[in-house]
């Protein structure tokens, strides 16, 4: 006859929950070892674009247009000035000026039609050897046109010195970083642009 023996239970050493106690810490130090890899990533990413960013700020062009009817010494002196008033360099592609809507292509033309008088003297300008633009340093200004005040063309000098503001400006331009706007320069909001189409001639020519 068989008899059923119960196989005899084995002993209880404790072994096996200290490797289940041993295996959880080591799991869980992995889990904190893994979010902390993933945390110090993501705040090396928001350092490298903080970085970006502030690099970018320090390096910021800003172009204002300004116009004064007199220079240092208070003489008459009609000035229209572009400025980068921003912090990097301004790489300037195309730039349009217009007058009642009309653009500005050759400088003695405009002065002609706006402010001409009959049998007075023709208004004479100058204006900067950079006046095409091209890069423009951060604090640099340029003068396109200036044009200075006599008695002999008084008349025509006040026409202009009305005329002066309605000129109208339309400039694209771009930071070292390609970033670039379009703008009046009068607006403190430039409007980003993606690109900026180059063009051979910039702004009135003589």
């Amino acid at each position: 006859m068989l008899l059923d023996v119960e196989p005899p239970e084995p002993h209880k050493t404790g072994h096996h929950k200290i490797d289940l106690i041993i295996g959880g810490s080591a799991l869980f130090l992995s889990l904190v070892s893994l979010a902390i890899a993933v945390l110090h990533g993501h705040t090396m990413e928001r350092m490298a674009n903080a970085n970006t960013q502030l690099v970018q700020a320090n390096s910021w062009p800003f172009l204002q247009v300004t116009t004064s009817n007199e220079d240092d010494n208070g003489e008459r002196l009609i000035a229209l000035t572009v400025k980068n008033a921003g912090v990097g360099p301004a790489k300037i592609y195309s730039s349009e000026l217009r007058y009642k809507g009309e653009i500005i292509q050759k400088w003695q033309k405009f002065l002609d039609d706006c402010c001409s008088v009959p049998g007075t003297s023709k208004l004479s300008y100058s204006s900067s050897d950079n006046a095409s633009f091209g890069v423009v340093r951060a604090g640099e200004a340029v003068n396109i046109l200036r044009v200075a005040g006599s008695d002999e063309n008084r008349l025509a000098w006040n026409k202009l010195n009305v005329a002066r503001d309605g000129v109208s400006f339309k400039i694209c331009y771009c930071s070292v970083f390609d970033e670039c706007w379009t703008t009046n320069g009068k607006t403190l909001s430039p409007t980003p642009v993606k690109t900026c189409e180059a063009k051979e001639e910039m702004g009135p020519q003589g």
